[in-house]
């Protein structure tokens, strides 16, 4: 092998072997339906950031949907952010659209969204909008306005879950499963969350499982019942990013999330 052979071929290895070093150390890559638009919306990258200051967050809001869509194929989670209702009619009831503030943009979106990350197995975190979203998704529905709802209100329950003459949430507590996911990350039976929202899961997608409840036996959070073979998959009604860090209710959220993107993007290299 004469010198100049041996020189292209030093030069070859040493760039397969600087390439396949960036390839390893590519930034996780997060998916968030949207994360712009409020300082709200902003809470969420900003939440997961505080975990991994390094993650790359793209923000589905900014971008075309055909463009999300294909994007979402290379990220390694997708985080599906609170927001206006889903549509009643993608659940039956198409005659309550007067009682919703609705998102049609959205709704195209993240349905389809969710629909990829499902076939790929991509891990998934839904919050508030992003849990009811995933149980319409699997087939179940919504109670669509919970100040209205009849059978709600012969509980006569005293448990805000909105209050629109205040500029922020409310408070209360929930019950959490032993038996679930979400103890396992939280390692709390109890806890006090903030919420805003004036819909619910009604009935569960037959998947689903329920991992926490409030006093009131308002579905606070849902799980895969069997997850064998599935995407992983977590989703609370209440706002993890916008709780205090200390609360066991939100940054070991964010932590197991990113935990599961890390896994998921290992295993598909």
């Amino acid at each position: 092998m004469n010198y100049l052979t041996k020189s292209i071929l030093i030069t070859i290895i040493l760039f397969m072997t600087l390439n396949l070093s960036c390839t390893n150390n590519k930034k996780l890559k997060i998916a968030i339906s949207k994360a712009s638009g409020s300082p709200s919306y902003q809470n969420y990258p900003n939440w997961l950031k505080k975990v991994n200051p390094e993650i790359e967050i793209i923000d589905f809001h900014i971008i075309s949907q055909d463009s999300a869509l294909k994007v979402l194929l290379e990220c390694d989670g997708i985080l599906l952010s609170g927001g206006p209702d889903a549509h009643p009619g993608r659940f039956g009831r198409p005659q309550d659209t007067n009682l919703c503030s609705i998102d049609l943009v959205r709704d195209s979106l993240e349905f389809k969204a969710i629909e990829i990350a499902l076939k790929s197995k991509i891990p998934i975190l839904g919050i508030c909008r992003g849990e009811q979203l995933l149980n319409v998704a699997l087939g179940g529905d919504l109670i669509v306005d919970i100040p209205s709802d009849s059978s709600l209100q012969k509980q006569k329950s005293k448990i805000l879950h909105q209050n629109k003459a205040i500029n922020g949430d409310v408070r209360h507590k929930i019950r959490i499963t032993e038996s679930s996911l979400l103890y396992r990350i939280t390692n709390t039976s109890k806890g006090e969350v903030n919420s805003n929202h004036h819909q619910a899961i009604g009935k569960l997608a037959s998947d689903l499982y329920v991992s926490s409840r409030t006093e009131d036996g308002l579905v606070e959070g849902v799980e895969w019942s069997n997850p064998s073979g599935k995407s992983w998959l977590l989703a609370v009604q209440w706002h993890p990013e916008r709780l205090e860090k200390e609360n066991p209710l939100s940054i070991p959220i964010a932590k197991e999330f990113l935990k599961q993107a890390e896994k998921f993007k290992n295993e598909r290299k």
